[in-house]
């Protein structure tokens, strides 16, 4: 089985966890650069990304892995060159956050559409305060 096909069926699991008007935007390509708390060692990885009006959830093809970042603890959103020490010499987003132990951190992908996420994200988080 090719990779397009393997991709394809977990984007369509992952996003069959949402409800079709929870979804304010999704990317079924982003490159996880990492969360800041968790150290260099991580690895990249492609997966979804999906913003809803309370959190931006991203969960990676492989390995299987989840984040979940609630907007309410999104303190900050930028674009950066580079995170965790590496780059593919492209604006990155990157969200500042309080993360569940209360400490402030960070999180960076490589995505489309760059200022549609920042604007989108930006917007839900001004709406809801």
């Amino acid at each position: 089985m090719c990779f397009r096909r393997i991709f394809k069926k977990r984007y369509n699991q992952i996003v069959s966890n949402f409800a079709d008007n929870e979804i304010s935007l999704v990317s079924a390509s982003p490159n996880f650069y990492g969360q800041y708390s968790l150290g260099r060692g991580q690895l990249r990885g492609n997966g979804v990304l999906i913003l809803t009006i309370d959190n931006l959830f991203f969960e990676m093809y492989f390995p299987k892995k989840k984040f979940n970042f609630p907007l309410k603890n999104i303190r900050s959103v930028d674009t950066v060159k580079s995170f965790l020490g590496k780059t593919q010499f492209r604006n990155l987003l990157q969200i500042s956050f309080i993360n569940d132990k209360g400490v402030e951190d960070s999180a960076a992908w490589l995505v489309k559409n760059l200022d549609v996420w920042i604007n989108r994200i930006e917007q839900i988080i001004k709406m809801k305060k």
